[in-house]
């Protein structure tokens, strides 16, 4: 049966990888991001719902999650931004909880979170926003999907396949293990580079 999937963010890496895969399952996909439809004539861009909203505020974007059967949270910031105060705490975590009280009020069954792994040598602070998010997340009354990758890259780039601990993946395979725990997982569930990579 086809779903209802709006994607935080479709018109980014991870996100566009999700809509592509929803559209390929027949899903029907909405995509909410600050600029709205990205540049370039992908074939599947004319099969989004492309709306313009700020996660970072509450406002006329959260109309778009209504009648969602899943909400796939990509929103995310490696480095801070402080020029135009794109901070940690304001996009890795806010971001998500203010996704998460409307995806709580229409009451959406299920939410994907992207979140990190613990990458070594990365932002002290840019792991905790992560996890403080997921914390909050898992204690709602929708399932939660979480994803721990570390890097991703895409599906041209020749990666050695490697079993080190924080390993690259292909966006792919994380997304198709993000849809699959959508689909199949029956409670709350954290998946990370070992799990992906089965």
């Amino acid at each position: 049966m086809a779903k209802k999937v709006v994607i935080l963010g479709a018109n980014g890496f991870v996100g566009g990888e999700f809509a592509k895969e929803f559209i390929e399952n027949g899903d029907t996909v909405t995509s909410i991001s600050r600029t709205g439809e990205p540049l370039g004539n992908e074939s599947w861009y004319n099969k989004v719902d492309w709306k313009i909203g700020n996660a970072l505020s509450k406002g006329f974007w959260e109309k778009y999650i209504e009648g969602a059967d899943v909400v796939v949270d990509t929103i995310g910031e490696y480095r801070e931004n402080k020029n135009e105060d794109l901070t940690f705490e304001k996009v890795n975590y806010q971001s998500a909880l203010n996704i998460a009280d409307v995806a709580k009020k229409y009451k959406v069954p299920v939410f994907l979170y992207m979140s990190v792994d613990d990458i070594p040598g990365a932002n002290k602070r840019y792991i905790s926003t992560k996890r403080d998010a997921e914390n909050n997340l898992n204690k709602r009354n929708f399932r939660t999907v979480i994803m721990r990758p570390a890097n991703m890259t895409s599906d041209d780039d020749n990666v050695i396949d490697s079993k080190a601990a924080h390993r690259a993946l292909p966006v792919s395979l994380v997304v198709l293990a993000g849809i699959d725990a959508i689909e199949n997982a029956k409670e709350n569930v954290t998946l990370g580079i070992e799990d992906i990579d089965q």
